[in-house]
């Protein structure tokens, strides 16, 4: 927090100085309210005050810029509500240097881009859906509601571009940083299932010993990739690998001492793998006179090699054991705007597993859980996302409708309303609806949905 007050009074004492065209100094400030829609009078589940500062230098026109963005944000929702207490010390407020978003050196000359620093990468066309979005770990205290911007956890990298020709880029990244995908701790909202089984487990045991091991700080460890993009007349595409370190840890468990039943000794270690992605991705406009006019077509494709699985029982949350199989997952979307202002967005994709469930004596009680949420997956996992939206109001008022799900069925649906009081003043409205069985990843926070607002002010 020191480093914090410290940096941004730098930016403010000096910006004068640097006024003109080229130093920039822009932010926002945010509250976000949320509470849950069975009991609106009593469970508020977030009050989150934030502010966000990013100051762009100009050291040499547009061929040598710094820019850097501080966000800072304190939920008092955990001090509010008891039964959060436990959880304000990981869920409450920014944790150690997350508060740095970005802080980065551009150098922009000819055919090169490089950007040096703290920042974060976006691949791939699929809206809302990591296909091959992988580039930088996610935080998921708030499953997956927040903007995919806000999402990405930056890490510090070498991005380099080189353009051969026009319309296209080559890309390549060094990351010796590594963070770990976060996800809610207990007592928060969006606290897995299998976390509070798992919880409820340690304290029936004697003693659980865990250890977390991260990968060694040495540069054969960084995470290395690649993207070409290329147009070929209205046909945007991409070709992308990347080899590096998987951003969720998976659990080994071995007993220690005991049956195995209550008052037994465990030793947990927790580690990170090792795996690949080969994808690509496309997006094409269709501009000629027909029927498909106006449409936009757009879709991912990832082959995980290696992507290390949880199999167990879902009901009870207790994983069986972890498999490294080579999965793939792909979407495909299109877009158009009807009646002017209409604009529609439908997806459909499937993860598909490279095998059903393990086999052996057990195999009955093994099923897949979902990567990131651990509830439990189909061994094709069909995926539906529509989005509509439209403007009124010369477009200070937006209304939204986001419906994701599969076919389990278990899902989200997610309308909004958004409405400019000023230029710079913008209040949102919405509700989000789960579904689904306690073992899906929706259906878990199925007592949690909520209504929610906020009120940004931007300068």
């Amino acid at each position: 927090m020191k480093k914090l007050v410290l940096i941004v009074a730098l930016l403010l004492c000096f910006s004068p100085a640097f006024a003109g065209d080229r130093f920039t100094l822009s932010g926002y400030l945010k509250n976000e309210l949320s509470l849950r829609a069975e009991s609106l009078n009593s469970d508020l589940t977030k009050f989150k005050n934030i502010i966000q500062l990013a100051g762009e230098y100009k050291i040499k026109d547009d061929e040598l810029v710094f820019f850097t963005k501080m966000r800072y944000w304190y939920d008092a929702a955990f001090d509010w509500r008891d039964k959060y207490d436990q959880g304000q010390d990981a869920a409450g407020h920014v944790q150690r240097t997350d508060w740095l978003r970005d802080c980065y050196l551009d150098y922009n000359r000819d055919s090169w881009f490089l950007r040096l620093g703290k920042q974060q990468v976006a691949w791939g066309q699929a809206d809302g859906v990591a296909v091959l979005d992988r580039v930088n770990p996610f935080d998921l205290t708030e499953y997956w509601l927040q903007d995919f911007e806000d999402l990405r956890i930056p890490l510090w990298m070498a991005n380099i571009n080189y353009a051969p020709k026009l319309n296209s880029n080559l890309q390549f990244l060094v990351i010796p940083d590594f963070e770990q995908s976060t996800s809610a701790p207990l007592y928060a909202p969006f606290t897995t299932y299998s976390y509070i089984r798992y919880e409820d487990w340690r304290k029936a045991q004697a003693g659980v010993d865990q250890q977390i091991y991260f990968p060694a700080q040495k540069f054969e460890n960084s995470t290395f990739a690649f993207q070409w993009s290329d147009r070929i007349g209205d046909l945007n595409y991409t070709f992308n690998y990347l080899n590096g370190f998987y951003y969720s840890a998976r659990n080994f468990t071995i007993l220690k001492t005991g049956t195995g039943g209550p008052n037994s000794t465990w030793q947990v270690t927790r580690t990170f793998k090792r795996y690949e992605i080969y994808g690509s991705s496309f997006n094409k406009s269709v501009t000629n006179p027909g029927p498909l006019q106006g449409f936009t077509f757009r879709g991912d494709f990832g082959y995980y090699r290696d992507e290390p699985i949880y199999y167990g029982d879902p009901l009870i949350a207790s994983s069986s054991g972890i498999k490294r199989w080579d999965n793939i997952m792909w979407i495909l979307g299109a877009d158009k705007t009807i009646f002017t202002k209409l604009s529609l967005s439908g997806q459909f994709g499937q993860y598909i597993l490279q095998h059903s469930k393990p086999n052996g004596p057990t195999a009955r009680r093994n099923f897949i859980f979902n990567p990131y949420t651990y509830g439990s997956a189909d061994p094709v996992e069909n995926i539906f996302t529509f989005k509509a939206s439209t403007n009124f109001m010369n477009d200070r008022l937006r209304a939204e409708v986001l419906w994701s799900g599969t076919d389990d069925p278990q899902g989200r649906l997610s309308p909004k309303v958004s409405y400019e009081l000023k230029d710079n003043l913008l209040l949102t409205l919405g509700l989000h609806y789960f579904y689904g069985s306690l073992m899906d990843s929706n259906g878990q926070y199925r007592d949690q949905s909520q209504i929610y607002s906020s009120v940004k002010y931007s300068f």
